[in-house]
């Protein structure tokens, strides 16, 4: 049972992903009975280059109780993809439609495949697996917290809401040929649109020359199973599921995060803002000094912005934070001496 989602989101280069892999390394050094998976959805995926190994597309063990993965999406949309077609194939065999139509088979492989799938679909397929403890490799392991890198808010919003309607957006993206099949055969028109309509309303059978017609129950069974762990999901995410935005003290980054804070707010509890890469103090550096000046005004905004919630704060590391030892630097950096307790469940 998954104890934790910690989801960390914000602008581009802000240090997302160093502070995801040093949150989780961080836990998984407090928690040793405890076990960790850290995940990237970033487009760019940069855990590989972090942890100084190779991460890719499966389950990596990192320590005795932390895993990495970047997934790719393409690999788990086309496994969906080509269940999908293989089930519509079988029932088109029954249609009187493909008496009419024969290239309508292969129409179905050239429209209906991973490709023609949206990212961020692809990515909340993969997202749901995981969060509804399927197994994603041979291990099978079941973590007990989930430390997910969300790409930047129009991104990670989709991932959020896709698990809502899911079923929508799958039918919209399966069922297209449909529409393609009625838009240029007018004879068979009717037939197709009552054929879409069945579907999209889910269960419902319909009549044609006063016989009952089945639209497919194991294609049906598919949809209602997306819908069915689409609000799993989205409970889950609602009920264990913590927001950290990251910014630095840059007036982009910090509209971002006020913009991702408001359309994020009916999926996920945000607790704690990271204000990251703060210029340190130096004696002899006038520039250095400007800047850390104009950039303590804005951490100044941000923590009126954001008085209700945790805030951390960060300075830029002397040397990057690579390997294990360096993302222990890292998370010392950031949470100090806080505990566990603190960094999974943060106060004002």
């Amino acid at each position: 049972m998954i104890e934790r989602i910690l989801v960390l989101g914000g602008k581009g280069g802000v240090g997302k992903s160093s502070i995801s892999a040093a949150t989780a390394v961080a836990l998984s050094d407090l928690l040793p009975d405890k076990r960790f998976l850290l995940i990237s959805f970033d487009m760019a995926h940069n855990l590989s280059d972090l942890f100084a190994c190779d991460i890719g597309d499966k389950l990596t063990p990192l320590t005795k109780n932390l895993w990495a993965i970047e997934p790719d999406p393409d690999v788990y949309a086309k496994e969906y993809t080509d269940l999908f077609a293989k089930k519509l194939r079988s029932l088109l065999k029954k249609m009187p439609i493909v008496g009419l139509i024969p290239q309508i088979k292969n129409f179905i492989d050239t429209t209906f495949t991973a490709d023609s799938i949206p990212l961020a679909l692809k990515n909340a397929m993969f997202f749901q697996k995981i969060l509804d403890a399927e197994d994603i490799n041979a291990q099978g392991v079941q973590f007990d917290v989930i430390v997910a890198d969300f790409p930047p808010t129009a991104n990670m919003v989709a991932l959020f809401d896709i698990p809502e309607d899911q079923v929508k957006v799958v039918l919209k993206y399966s069922l297209n040929f449909y529409n393609s099949i009625k838009n240029s055969l007018k004879g068979v028109l009717k037939y197709s649109l009552n054929f879409y309509n069945s579907i999209k309303n889910s269960l419902h059978p319909f009549e044609q020359e006063g016989k009952r017609v089945s639209i497919g129950d194991e294609i049906v069974k598919m949809l209602n199973d997306l819908e069915q762990r689409g609000e799993r999901i989205s409970n889950l995410i609602h009920d264990v599921g913590s927001l950290r935005l990251v910014t630095i003290a840059e007036k982009p980054s910090f509209e971002e995060i006020k913009r991702a804070r408001d359309l994020t707010k009916k999926y996920i509890s945000l607790d704690a803002v990271h204000i990251n890469m703060i210029t340190p103090k130096a004696k002899k550096c006038d520039f250095c000094n400007s800047m850390r000046s104009m950039q303590l005004n804005y951490v100044e905004d941000i923590i009126n912005e954001f008085n209700n919630i945790k805030i951390w704060q960060s300075i830029r590391l002397k040397e990057e934070p690579i390997g294990l030892d360096g993302l222990r630097n890292l998370a010392r950096e950031i949470y100090g001496d806080a505990g566990a307790k603190e960094m999974l469940y943060p106060k004002p």
